[in-house]
């Protein structure tokens, strides 16, 4: 199992930080700086006795059990979507690859997009297990849509029905998913199941990415598997089989409602106080008199409105989210995937050896077992080296910069590939030869990803946490619109060029980010100075104030004396 210290998963970290914040509230710590719970609670007995209480033992809540199996369920059925629609679009309804890859990077930005307006119900309105309940609805209606696209003599425009099926499911499993992750840690009395609650996330990301994992094995061999309708590819069993698997996460998430504890809502939500603060500065300096002399920042136009301590904490995550700026371009790789590299590995022998062969949305299984595999490796054996040789670990905006040119690496690596394909008869490559592509993906991933969203959350404010974990989810759906842009326009005769220009702009956009990151560093490292600065000053000046009076009266002492 990973170490809850080493995950940094979108979806677990807005929980992670509500969790610690009420540990690091209680301001108990043991020598390794872990936050316990003080259970030596002492009370006076009638003849001024004092008995030391035992430590109160706490039951593992039940209720995240029913969290966890929902989660598998619903992650199995949301992904293996991703995994087959590319093909199903393109070889069962017959769209061409251009337009099957817009609609798959439209489905994947409404599911990055709608965690944000699901968080912003669940924490001001509704409260996580209504908000999860009623956006079922929603989802559950757009796998009944979806199944019926697939069954014969419909008569109807199929391409409306799967536009508006694939809609539903994505607003679906966008607005639940941040959701049913702080409802699971909810079920936790902090801050004496903090070891509870570390295990929690590191189970959660298992069940999560282990969902992933069979949903790009299962559904494709299914399809591949089972013929109906007259069809080679029996797609009506594959949908029917996602839907059943959804059903499955919405009853069980369904039975936990008698177990799950109850909800307080927040008077005032992070997110939308966060927009309002912004809006008003800029709003503020439009209007301003030319005349007026302007504020050092633009955003202390909102001081006055807003409390001071809040804009500056704006301010600083302003500063944060400026480093994002160039990694939607990171996002528009990786989801990549299960897109034109599904149709590359469509166009290559997908024989293994003369027992084994695979479907060519299975290969797209390579990035979870290759992360599965990166995790406890750069854990427990390259860290440990780099710390040896280097004295400390690798620094998040440098893994960040390295995680980046991985995965510009992996689109030379396509490119190069798809140039080999054109060059040869039709499925003559061995899909083996795609490795490399993904391993590369998948060192970005674990070098990008995981530190860069870490970085951003531990130096954000602490009343801004959501705020950062929200333009995370906004750079991801950011970066599909990039590949629906890029493939709209349909710039290039070849798809070599079109690797190689995305691993251009990769390349671009980690120059720019190490510009940002290197400012930032700058600016931290001053504001540092200035702080230590005024410390040192403030603490000479008190010090001379309680110096001050005794020198006084030795002075006239000495003058007492003296007379």
């Amino acid at each position: 199992m990973f170490r809850a210290t080493q995950i940094a998963s979108e979806e677990t970290l807005p929980a992670l930080f509500d969790a610690t914040r009420s540990i690091e509230n209680s301001g108990i710590t043991d020598d390794d700086g872990t936050y316990l719970q003080k259970f030596d609670r002492r009370f006076s007995l009638k003849y001024g006795l004092t008995t030391i209480l035992p430590p109160i033992k706490y039951k593992y809540p039940i209720a995240v059990s029913f969290v966890l199996i929902a989660k598998f369920f619903e992650a199995f059925a949301a992904n293996g979507m991703r995994t087959v629609l590319a093909l199903y679009l393109r070889d069962d309804l017959f769209f061409s690859e251009s337009l099957s890859t817009i609609m798959l990077h439209i489905f994947n930005f409404f599911g990055q997009f709608c965690p944000i307006f699901g968080a912003i119900l669940a924490d001001s309105y509704f409260g996580n297990v209504r908000t999860i309940s009623y956006f079922c609805i929603l989802y559950a209606i757009g796998w009944i849509t979806l199944i019926a696209t697939v069954l014969p003599n419909l008569g109807a425009s199929l391409t409306v029905l799967v536009s508006i099926s694939l809609l539903l499911i994505a607003v679906g499993n966008g607005s639940i998913r941040a959701c049913i992750t702080s409802l699971g840690a909810q079920q936790f009395k902090i801050p004496e199941q903090a070891k509870n609650l570390a295990d929690y996330f590191s189970l959660y990301y298992f069940v999560y990415y282990f969902g992933i994992l069979l949903s790009k094995i299962i559904p494709p061999y299914e399809r591949a598997k089972t013929h109906c309708f007259g069809k080679i590819d029996c797609y009506p069993a594959v949908f029917g089989t996602l839907g059943s698997s959804f059903a499955a996460s919405w009853l069980i998430f369904s039975l936990g409602k008698f177990y799950y504890k109850t909800e307080r809502l927040v008077e005032e939500n992070i997110l939308v106080k966060f927009y309002g603060c912004v809006k008003y500065a800029l709003v503020a300096k439009w209007s301003q008199n030319i005349k007026d002399e302007p504020p050092a920042y633009w955003l202390q136009n909102a001081v006055g409105k807003y409390d001071e301590a809040f804009v500056n904490d704006v301010a600083k995550v302003l500063k944060i989210t400026k480093l994002f700026i160039p990694l939607p371009m990171y996002f528009a790789l990786l989801a990549q995937q299960d897109s034109s590299w599904t149709f590359q590995a469509s166009t290559m022998n997908t024989t293994l050896s003369n027992t084994i062969s695979i479907q060519p949305d299975q290969a797209k299984a390579l990035g979870p077992i290759f992360l599965f595999v990166l995790i406890p490796v750069w854990q427990y054996i390259c860290t440990p080296i780099i710390r040896r040789l280097c004295g400390s670990e690798l620094k998040p905006l440098h893994s960040v910069t390295i995680g980046g040119v991985c995965s510009a690496f992996s689109f030379l690596c396509a490119g190069v590939l798809q140039e080999y394909i054109y060059n040869r008869p039709y499925r003559s490559i061995n899909i083996a030869w795609q490795i490399p592509q993904f391993l590369l993906l998948m060192l970005g991933e674990l070098l990008l990803s995981i530190p860069g969203l870490k970085f951003a959350f531990t130096q954000a404010p602490a009343s801004m946490k959501s705020v950062v974990t929200a333009s995370w989810f906004i750079n991801n759906a950011f970066g599909n619109l990039i590949v629906v842009i890029i493939t709209k326009l349909n710039f290039f005769v070849s798809k070599t060029y079109e690797y190689f220009f995305f691993a251009f702009l990769m390349l671009i956009c980690i120059i720019i980010f190490t510009v940002l990151a290197y400012e930032y560093m700058l600016q931290q490292e001053v504001a540092d100075y200035n702080s230590y600065t005024l410390l040192t000053n403030n603490a000479l000046i008190q010090k001379y104030d309680d110096d001050e009076p005794s020198t006084s009266a030795a002075s006239s002492a000495s003058r007492r004396t003296t007379i």
